[in-house]
């Protein structure tokens, strides 16, 4: 076995022993400041400079953390009140269209639209096709309890009608009212493509389409002159 087999065959006997006794240099401390790794930015460093950069990204992965749930919480928290609110506007309506324009006000607050639409209302406004809504439920919620993201223009039009303004380069939340999606739909938008995506919590609208589908039952549409 030449010199060069005998070396080999020695470095790999010492990886594998590191590996089965990853605390051996915890009692050598003298043999870390010896040993020498070669970094592709700053040449051969020591191993303690390594590890000392590496706890230092990880504080500063930390700390990107920690701030990005801070300002999740800070944003759920200001959501939460925003709804808080709203939903005591809605208690306060004594017709549908009231709690509807309770709803746009708030998502204008939010600098959202809000697009409201139903498969049974006298209101042209906000009629609903049910074929579309039909083709789109299928196509998109699939046991999902909304849809999040962009929206193809055939979907936005199916929806929304030609004449209604919805942002084509924008995002969506679109959530059936009810289970059995029967009274049709309560949906946002941005002009922020990035806004509304498949990943985000969608609690508080969910619970926000559940009140609204109660009203849409239990309110009228015009005021009683009897």
């Amino acid at each position: 076995m030449s010199d060069t087999q005998v070396d080999a065959l020695s470095a790999e006997l010492v990886a594998e022993y590191l590996r089965d006794n990853p605390d051996f240099f915890v009692t050598r401390p003298e043999l870390v400041e010896r040993i020498r790794v070669p970094h592709y930015q700053s040449g051969t460093v020591s191993l303690t400079q390594i590890q000392l950069n590496r706890q230092r990204q990880r504080i500063e992965e930390l700390e990107e953390e920690i701030t990005a749930l801070m300002s999740l919480a800070a944003t759920n928290d200001r959501t939460f009140h925003t709804f808080m609110d709203l939903q005591e506007q809605m208690f306060k309506c004594r017709l549908l269209p009231e709690v509807i324009r309770a709803i746009e006000l708030t998502a204008l607050d939010l600098n959202l639209k809000a697009h409201i639409r139903l498969l049974d209302t006298p209101v042209t406004e906000y009629q609903l096709d049910k074929e579309h809504w039909q083709r789109f439920s299928t196509n998109h919620f699939n046991g999902r309890q909304a849809y999040l993201g962009r929206m193809r223009k055939s979907d936005r039009e199916g929806l929304f009608g030609t004449d209604y303004f919805a942002p084509e380069m924008g995002s969506y939340v679109v959530l059936p009212l009810n289970i059995t999606s029967q009274q049709g739909m309560l949906a946002f938008s941005s002009e922020d493509g990035g806004h509304f995506q498949p990943c985000m919590d969608t609690l508080f609208l969910r619970h926000l389409s559940v009140v609204f589908s109660y009203f849409v039952d239990a309110l009228p549409w015009y005021e009683s002159h009897e």
